[in-house]
């Protein structure tokens, strides 16, 4: 009895759900006239046919072929499971490996021709259907219509043409929403910050787009690109359209945005979608540029102090901190002292205390001489983390030695068929034996290229190592002018420091996190790249 797998997909832009149920009736519908019986089903619902990487029910079924749980894949048609050359020549090789035919209701099975031909059919499809869809959006702009989402300071506007017809299209200024355009204009243009437009916005209850609350990057965007607030031309009444196009990058599947040469820009004239004066949209740019200069010029003076192209950080513990209520960074607000990023620029945390920066250095430091060179919580942390890496790297080694032993054993039987062909003694037997032995050789040479590399074993005695460094570390502590020479040592060894507000007014509570892989790197004076980092991170104290 053959087992079948059934394998459906709709776009989200131009069909809708139904298409799934209608997909899978007529492969069963196939199947059972075939006499297949259908062992599961696996659909992708509301994803584009140009690219199977984000696709999940298309890696589950590779995978369940892999595994020998089907015999044969079922779908209705081809460009179904996938309109994109490569992915269809992928998938194809794939099923070939595993030994699982793709069989559809409008080609059959499908074969390296059907492969070449229809994935050049489909590929041709997609480029001919993104010109048609370009040149009617390009037929939209001309007629005064937008192509595209709603933007901020307007609204639709929904009636019904002299055929009865819904518009579509078409906006119109939405008035309270204006006031505000208006106003981040006017606050900018006087010299106030969009990290302070935006907390002050936020302080106001005013919803910024889609209803979320506003942040800087909204109000700021990019001005080159003509993204944000106070880049949109549309405000003094120009839709610009055609700035930018989307490429699909082939190894992740997601579309990465490109900004058109300015002589491919569509530019239409909608004065009644005016909102702001053209003397306040010039203001704008003034100061825009103006803040450019000065950003440049402080940008090429820290170039200037780094050392080798790279900055050690300001301060002690700049990017350690994290606030314990939202998760978001601590960093300086204002003279000196510590708050929470998400509370001060854009009020999305209700954490409003700080701390005095010497204050939080000198409570880390002495977290770090105290409790991070604690004997038995250093004694049982590495401990483990050495008996983890040295049993995982015994184990990696008798899995390489097998691997290694069973090519030499594969290699060994395919050279004496070989050998056997050479004189004259071929079986029809032969050709069977040779196909397993190269997909087992296959199998096993793709284990070893994906096999990690090797970890040195752990020293039993590092702990002791690292209680000595330590010792030394906190003897050059007691000199404020040499802590800034030993941050990177002192940064190795903190994970995070987590703030919560304290009970009484002002208090802020402060629990530092040691980073294992840190302190392993500080003992070595050898440092893994992080690509051979084990992720499994041991915490060996927390100070209060």
């Amino acid at each position: 009895m053959i087992r079948a797998a059934l394998y459906a997909r709709y776009s989200s832009d131009q069909q809708n759900a139904a298409s799934i149920a209608d997909q899978q009736r007529l492969c069963r519908e196939h199947a059972e006239r075939e006499g297949w019986v259908i062992v599961d089903s696996y659909a992708d619902a509301a994803i584009s046919g140009s690219s199977m990487i984000l696709r999940p029910a298309v890696q589950k079924l590779l995978a369940d072929a892999q595994a020998g749980k089907f015999d044969i894949v079922v779908a209705e048609a081809l460009d179904r499971v996938s309109r994109d050359q490569a992915d269809v020549a992928t998938l194809y090789k794939h099923l070939q490996f595993a030994r699982v035919p793709l069989i559809t209701l409008a080609e059959g099975e499908i074969s390296e021709l059907h492969v070449g031909l229809k994935g050049t059919m489909n590929a041709l499809f997609l480029k001919d259907l993104a010109k048609k869809t370009h040149r009617g959006l390009r037929g939209r702009i001309e007629k005064g219509f937008s192509a595209g989402a709603v933007g901020y300071g307007y609204r639709m506007v929904r009636r019904l043409n002299s055929e009865g017809e819904l518009v579509r299209g078409e906006r119109e200024v939405d008035p309270a929403q204006a006031l505000i355009v208006e106003r981040i204009f006017r606050e900018f243009a006087a010299g106030k910050s969009p990290i302070a437009i935006a907390r002050d916005l936020n302080a106001d209850g005013i919803a910024g787009p889609s209803g979320k609350p506003w942040r800087d990057t909204s109000i700021r965007g990019t001005p080159r690109r003509g993204l944000g607030i106070l880049n949109n031309e549309l405000y003094v009444g120009v839709r610009v359209w055609n700035h930018k196009h989307y490429v699909k990058d082939p190894a992740t599947g997601k579309d990465v945005t490109r900004l058109n040469p300015e002589s491919e820009w569509v530019r239409k004239a909608v004065p009644e979608l005016r909102i702001v004066s053209d003397d306040l949209w010039e203001a704008v740019k003034r100061q825009q540029e103006a803040l450019a200069v000065r950003n440049k010029g402080m940008k090429e003076a820290a170039q200037a102090r780094s050392v080798n192209g790279l900055r050690r950080p300001v301060y002690l513990l700049s990017g350690l901190l994290e606030c314990g209520e939202c998760g978001g960074n601590y960093a300086i607000v204002t003279t000196d002292r510590y708050g929470c990023i998400g509370h001060h620029r854009s009020r999305n945390c209700t954490n409003s205390r700080t701390i005095r920066r010497d204050d939080l250095e000198r409570r880390a430091l002495s977290g770090i001489a105290e409790r991070l060179v604690s004997a038995d919580k250093i004694d049982a942390a590495v401990a483990a983390y050495a008996a983890h890496i040295n049993r995982e790297n015994r184990e990696r080694r008798i899995q390489v030695d097998a691997d290694t032993r069973a090519l030499a054993k594969i290699d060994k039987a395919v050279a004496g068929i070989m050998a056997a062909i050479e004189d004259g003694l071929y079986q029809p037997s032969m050709k069977a034996r040779m196909a397993e032995l190269e997909c087992e050789k296959a199998e096993i040479t793709a284990r070893l290229a994906e096999a990690p590399p090797g970890i040195p074993d752990i020293h039993p005695g590092i702990a002791e190592i690292y209680k000595r460094k330590v010792a030394r570390l906190t003897e050059t502590l007691k000199d404020p002018q040499a802590r800034l020479d030993a941050s990177a040592d002192i940064r190795s060894l903190v994970g995070k420091i987590v703030l919560h507000s304290g009970e009484k007014r002002g208090e802020v509570h402060a629990t530092l996190h040691g980073s294992l892989m840190g302190i392993l790197d500080f003992v070595n004076d050898d440092p893994q790249p992080d690509a051979d980092r084990v992720i499994t991170k041991v915490c060996p104290g927390s100070r209060e």
